[in-house]
């Protein structure tokens, strides 16, 4: 994974949990890269978010959502989060920035 390839990944991922939370990232296409995302992180550093990345996925059956969005919708929709509940907690974690992610970010990009 090149240096394009992680901001790419780490600036969707914020962006889109930013936007709607994790059931909306995980709805969204951008959830097809959940465990590439996850690598992205952890690859700046950003170890905290990372983990609370991973305890999302983990409500998944197997521990990761699928790559296929259509099956990984049916699986939220249906059984992981119908009531559009199961991510708040998590959400509010993510959105207090436990890491710096631009600043890591570009921290990696200049390194």
């Amino acid at each position: 994974m090149d240096r394009e390839e992680v901001a790419r990944l780490v600036e969707l991922l914020e962006g889109d949990i930013n936007n709607g939370g994790f059931h909306q990232f995980f709805y969204n296409s951008t959830g097809n890269e959940t465990a590439a995302m996850i690598r992205a992180l952890k690859k700046i550093g950003a170890l905290k978010t990372a983990d609370i990345v991973t305890r999302a996925a983990a409500k998944f059956p197997g521990g990761m959502p699928p790559r296929d969005r259509f099956k990984r919708q049916d699986l939220l929709l249906e059984k992981v989060d119908p009531k559009i509940k199961v991510f708040e907690e998590l959400d509010q974690e993510f959105y207090a920035y436990p890491d710096d992610l631009q600043g890591l970010l570009e921290k990696f990009m200049d390194w």
